[in-house]
């Protein structure tokens, strides 16, 4: 009996750019200052990113902007979700048992846990450049800092594919 096997030859090679963007605003506040100094458009989807975890289901924000004259994607989500967790102790014993609000941070991408939002752009034009970008969103007085991401040696670069 003859064994077919199929060979992929060619994988796809990612084609964006993965900016770290550390900043105390709200997700929206971050996204009205990128349209206005970058002229983008990004808007909130209408579903945010949602992935399971051992805890439960976190959700983070999603801003989008296509460029169809660039041939551009620009993809703005947020890397922290907080949520509050109670926890019974169970040491008290009788009527008094003792309750704990705590509160538990979730990553998308756990290896860059200092990031609160990235900045994915995706494109198809090779005379893309971020440095040019990321000097134009370092100038943005209410970011801390940013800096490109290399991408390829994320452990957890398949959380932020959307599609």
């Amino acid at each position: 009996m003859a064994v077919q096997r199929l060979v992929l030859d060619t994988v796809a090679d990612d084609d964006y750019e993965l900016i770290a963007v550390h900043s105390s605003l709200v997700s929206y506040r971050l996204a009205y200052f990128l349209n206005k100094n970058l002229g983008l458009r990004l808007y909130r989807k209408n579903e945010d990113i949602y992935y399971n975890y051992k805890g439960g289901i976190a959700s983070y924000p999603l801003y989008q902007y296509e460029d169809h004259f660039h041939y551009n994607t620009f993809s703005l989500f947020g890397n922290k979700f907080k949520t509050s967790v109670v926890i019974e102790n169970s040491t008290s014993q009788g009527l008094f048992t003792s309750i704990e609000n705590t509160n538990k941070t979730t990553y998308l991408i756990p290896e860059l846990k200092n990031v609160d939002y990235f900045l994915k752009i995706e494109t198809e034009t090779i005379n893309f450049s971020g440095v040019t970008l990321l000097d134009t969103i370092l100038a943005i007085p209410q970011i801390i800092t940013a800096y490109l991401v290399d991408h390829q040696n994320l452990k957890s670069k398949n959380n932020i594919i959307f599609e």
